[in-house]
C-alpha cells in the first residue's frame, strides 16, 4: 500500500476503503452518474480563445491564457460550459478538479482534461464536495499510472470502476446547500483577512517611514526628529547556546516550546531545564529570513536561529516591526545575518512615538490573528460536517434542517 508520507501533502495515496452504505443510498460507479462531454472546438487562426487550467488541492478552475488560434500549439481543443466538472488528467493526483465558473463558460481545454456533466438523478455540484473526501482522492490516485508522482496520468475508465455511496437527488441538493453556506462564510472571512493584511501592510509603510505621524496622549501630532541607526546601535544579538535544542531532539509535546527559523511559530517541544526566559525577544532565521516576536519562555533551535534584543533607545516591539519590514535579498541557504547587520534603520527618537507606532501595528496584528483563528475554525467545522454528510453518518431532510 502506498504511503502518503512519500508524496506531497496534496496527494492522498492510501488504499480507498468505502464505508457502509447508508439506508436509502445507492452504491454506484460514477459512470452511472456522469456523462463524458467532448464539444469539439475547431480552432481558427484569427479567433481569440480563453484557455483554462485547474489548480491543485481543489483550488478551482482558472484562466490560464488568452490566445489567438494561430498561437495555440495543441489544435485538438474542446469547449467547456458553466457548471461542467473538470478533471486534469495530469494533476488530479494532486486534487486538480472543480466546477467551471460562469465567467469561464466558452473557454477551451485540451484532451488532457476530462469534461463531465451529471446524468438524470445526479446533482453535479455535489461533485465539488465529494471531491474533497479522502475516498475520492484515493480513488483518483489508484486510477492513475506513471513512474513518478509528477508524471502520472489519470485513467477515467479505471476510475469509473470504483463504487461510491450516493444519496438520493434531493439529499444531494440539501447537502450541497448546507456545505455551500459554510463555503460562503469561509469566503467572506478570507476576504476580510486579506483586507486586514493589506491594510496592515499599508499602515506599516506609512508609520515606519514617518509618512504618517500619530497623535500623542494629548491629541497632538508627534513632530519629533527621526534618525537613522545602524544595526549595532539598534539591536543586540543575544543568543544563549546552552538553551539550544538540536532538530533531532524536538518532541511533539513537552513543557517548553522550541522556536527556530522555520515558518511555523512553534517548531516542537522539549523538557529542558535550561531555557530562554529573558523575553520578549525577536527571533531571526539566519537561513530563512523569518522574523518572529516571542513573549514566552522557550528554547531556541540550534541551526540558524538568531535571538535578537533591542538597545535602550528602541522600543522592542517597534524593533520587531522594523526587522519585519526590512528587505533582505534571498541568498538561498546562506547566512543572512551579515546582510541584516549592514542595514540602517530609520525611527523616531521619541520613545513614546515608538510605543504608539508599535501599539497601532500590534492592534492590526491582533485583528489579523482573530480572523485567522476564525477562518481555521470554520474550515475545521466544515471538514467535520462534510465527513458526516458525505458518509451518511449525519442525515438531512429535504425540507428541514440537518437531522442527527
Amino acid at each position: 500500500m502506498a504511503r502518503d508520507s512519500l508524496y506531497p501533502v496534496s496527494v492522498k495515496a492510501g488504499k480507498p476503503i468505502l464505508g457502509m452504505l447508508p439506508t436509502g443510498w445507492q452504491k454506484l460507479s460514477l459512470e452511472k452518474c456522469l456523462n463524458i462531454e467532448a464539444r469539439k472546438a475547431y480552432i481558427q487562426d484569427n479567433q481569440e480563445y480563453d484557455l483554462v487550467t485547474v489548480k491543485r488541492s481543489r483550488g478551482g478552475v482558472i484562466r490560464r491564457e488568452h490566445l489567438k488560434g494561430k498561437d495555440i500549439s495543441v489544435k485538438s481543443q474542446f469547449y467547456i460550459k458553466e457548471g461542467d466538472f473538470l478533471i486534469s488528467k495530469r494533476q488530479i493526483v494532486h486534487g486538480a478538479c472543480g466546477l467551471v465558473p460562469k465567467e469561464l463558460s466558452g473557454s477551451i481545454v485540451s484532451n488532457e482534461y476530462c469534461v463531465l456533466t451529471g446524468k438524470s438523478g445526479f446533482y453535479l455540484p455535489y461533485m465539488e464536495f465529494l471531491s474533497e473526501s479522502l475516498y475520492f482522492q484515493q480513488t483518483c490516485f489508484h486510477s492513475s499510472i506513471g513512474v513518478h508522482i509528477e508524471k502520472m496520468i489519470f485513467k477515467l475508465d479505471s476510475w469509473f470502476k470504483w463504487p461510491f455511496n450516493i444519496p438520493p437527488l434531493s439529499e444531494q441538493k440539501r447537502i450541497v446547500k448546507i456545505l455551500s453556506t459554510w463555503d460562503e462564510a469561509i469566503s467572506v472571512t478570507e476576504k476580510l483577512l486579506t483586507n486586514s493584511q493589506q491594510q496592515k501592510k499599508a499602515l506599516m509603510q506609512q508609520l515606519l517611514t514617518g509618512q504618517k505621524r500619530l497623535l500623542d496622549e494629548n491629541g497632538v501630532r508627534f513632530n519629533g526628529e527621526w534618525v537613522y541607526l545602524t544595526f549595532d546601535n539598534a539591536f543586540i544579538v543575544a543568543n544563549k547556546k546552552s538553551a539550544q535544542v538540536k532538530s533531532s531532539d524536538y518532541l511533539q509535546s513537552g513543557s517548553i516550546p522550541i522556536i527556530d527559523q522555520g515558518q511555523s511559530r512553534i517548531a516542537g517541544y522539549c523538557n529542558n531545564l535550561e531555557v530562554y526566559s529573558d523575553v520578549p525577544v525577536i527571533v531571526f532565521g539566519d537561513h530563512t529570513r523569518c522574523v518572529k516576536w516571542i513573549e514566552f519562555v522557550f528554547c531556541p533551535g540550534a541551526d540558524g536561529t538568531q535571538v535578537i534584543k533591542t538597545s535602550k533607545i528602541l522600543e522592542p516591539k517597534l524593533g520587531y516591526y522594523l526587522l519585519s519590514n526590512t528587505d533582505i535579498p534571498n541568498l538561498g541557504y546562506s547566512r543572512h545575518m551579515r546582510e541584516l547587520k549592514e542595514k540602517d534603520f530609520r525611527l523616531p527618537l521619541d520613545i513614546k512615538e515608538q510605543q504608539k507606532i508599535a501599539a497601532v501595528l500590534s492592534a492590526a496584528d491582533a485583528e489579523i490573528s482573530t480572523l485567522e483563528k476564525k477562518l481555521a475554525c470554520l474550515k475545521d467545522e466544515k471538514k467535520a460536517l462534510m465527513q458526516q454528510l458525505l458518509t451518511g453518518k449525519r442525515r438531512v431532510k429535504v425540507d428541514e434542517a440537518v437531522a442527527e
